[in-house]
């Protein structure tokens, strides 16, 4: 009896269960969880840092008391989470693709509208003193801001989705300031 009490008091941490943990871990954080699925990565790191903590609390124990049933149970849970962080990351970033994408769609079709308005407003008859002088300096700001397409792009093809989205919300915005000034503009000399 006393043989028994002592091989199972005696137990040690379940290292390879451990190990799968951590692997798991480190395959959420090759997936940019942290980056792509922040909550679900909080909750990993938290089911793991209570692994930690019980397997520290297990080893402070006299050795024939320790017990590491629940450390396995705990381990489960953050495995669990870790996969769950792993799945949240690889769609978090599919989303964040998606969403590049479509910001990036919708500052090109900014900019060919402000084309098709800037060669509306080069046609007009009607051209009041210093308008040219308007004209080159809306076709620079507007050749300024075309620069920035292939910057989004390059963002986007180097798995940046987060800034390429930033920044084509961006460029859209100054776009369609740039179309109702030139609207404004054939408003103003009735063109």
């Amino acid at each position: 009896v006393f043989a028994m009490t002592l091989a199972t008091g005696c137990a040690k941490p379940p290292q390879v269960e451990i190990d799968t943990v951590k692997a798991s871990l480190s395959a959420a954080e090759q997936a940019e969880a942290p980056k792509y699925a922040a909550d679900a990565w909080n909750a990993a790191q938290q089911a793991m840092n209570a692994v930690n903590a019980e397997i520290e609390a297990q080893a402070n124990k006299f050795a024939l008391f320790r017990s590491y049933t629940k450390t396995k149970e705990l381990i489960t849970a953050a495995n669990t989470a870790a996969v769950a962080a792993k799945d949240a990351a690889v769609a978090g970033k599919e989303a964040a693709k998606n969403a590049a994408n479509e910001a990036l769609a919708a500052a090109k079709a900014s900019v060919d509208t402000a084309n098709a308005t800037m060669t509306e407003l080069a046609a007009c008859r009607r051209q009041p003193k210093d308008f040219k002088k308007d004209m080159e300096a809306m076709r620079g700001t507007l050749d300024g801001l075309v620069a920035q397409v292939a910057g989004i792009e390059s963002a986007v093809a180097s798995e940046d989705f987060v800034g390429a989205k930033s920044q084509a919300d961006s460029l859209k915005g100054s776009v369609d300031t740039l179309v109702a000034d030139m609207q404004g503009a054939k408003a103003k000399i009735k063109c």
